[in-house]
């Protein structure tokens, strides 16, 4: 498994514009082999570093973890991770349970893809708001836009890559939005 390089990362952008329009040649822009698989994993988990990076300072403050900045990464990290997994997790039951046949594989190739890439559309909006070029506020709307444009996403994804039907497209985004809200109420009771 390597680093995605830039063809690749170009690709997945016309990728992305592709699911957007529900258009089938999306999956021609992504390398759905199992070294594909594997890199689709790098821009996500890069992607969260450094939004956790831009996030921390007021974050730390508002949930009480002022001068304890690793525990407080690895809590965020942790979060992150388990409800990414517990999605995936999901979205292989909610496959076997609809009994489709397309390709979980390229489902979790497209959903990496679309998460690190959305992941990064914010990078420049929350770094803009830290440094208070952003008037107060304009962080959450942008939070709630990208929401709305991220569950249009799944759903296409997964009528693109595992051929769901509107039902099952919209369970499958419904049930990120479900793991992501229950997982962070969970971390947020524990700590």
């Amino acid at each position: 498994m390597g680093i995605p390089g830039g063809g690749e990362i170009s690709a997945a952008l016309r990728g992305l514009a592709f699911v957007l329009r529900g258009d089938p040649r999306a999956l021609h822009c992504y390398d759905l082999t199992a070294d594909g698989f594997w890199r689709s994993f790098v821009l996500p988990l890069v992607a969260m570093a450094l939004y956790f990076l831009l996030q921390q300072p007021t974050e730390m403050e508002l949930a009480g973890w002022e001068g304890n900045e690793i525990g407080f990464g690895l809590v965020l990290a942790g979060q992150y991770l388990s409800t990414w997994i517990a999605y995936l997790a999901c979205v292989l039951l909610l496959v076997r349970g609809f009994q489709l046949q397309g390709s979980y594989p390229a489902f979790v190739i497209l959903y990496n893809w679309a998460q690190g890439i959305t992941l990064a559309a914010t990078l420049p909006v929350l770094a803009a708001s830290q440094w208070d070029l952003l008037p107060p506020g304009a962080l959450e709307g942008w939070h709630f836009a990208l929401l709305v444009v991220w569950l249009y996403i799944v759903a296409q994804i997964a009528r693109l890559a595992l051929g769901a039907g509107l039902a099952a497209a919209m369970a499958a985004a419904s049930l990120d939005l479900a793991v992501t809200i229950l997982l962070h109420r969970l971390f947020s009771l524990l700590g």
